[in-house]
């Protein structure tokens, strides 16, 4: 049986945590796709940070991008939001994991250790 270890546990979500918080300071991308019946093409466009976003506005020298500031604007919300998301969902499972731990019993199946036991008694006699 496989015990459960509360240093591993708390350690894998403290990764996630900093994974979160990774993913909500890196850059907000908008990828879009075009596909006629000669060509398939990929285009991506870097909006910047969140916070640059948010605050600052995003600034484009083409004007034909204006129309994908809206876009850039609901990824970064979307981007804060599932951040908020996922950190409470590590904060209620960090709080119920460590309830499930410290509930479980800190025995061994000593199940092998009785058959050895019992065999060893049994040549005895």
């Amino acid at each position: 049986m496989v015990m459960f270890n509360k240093k591993y546990f708390v350690t894998f979500l403290i990764l996630l945590i900093f994974y979160t918080f990774f993913n909500l300071f890196s850059d907000v991308k908008v990828e879009f796709l075009s596909l006629s019946l000669v060509e398939y093409k990929e285009f991506s466009l870097n909006c910047g940070s969140v916070y640059q976003i948010l605050f600052e506005g995003v600034e484009y020298t083409d004007k034909n991008l204006r129309m994908n500031e809206v876009v850039c604007y609901n990824n970064a919300v979307l981007k804060i939001l599932n951040a908020f998301v996922s950190i409470i969902f590590i904060l209620v499972l960090f709080r119920f994991g460590i309830k499930y731990i410290n509930r479980k019993s800190n025995t061994e199946d000593l199940s092998d250790l009785l058959l050895i036991l019992r065999r060893r008694n049994k040549r005895d006699i």
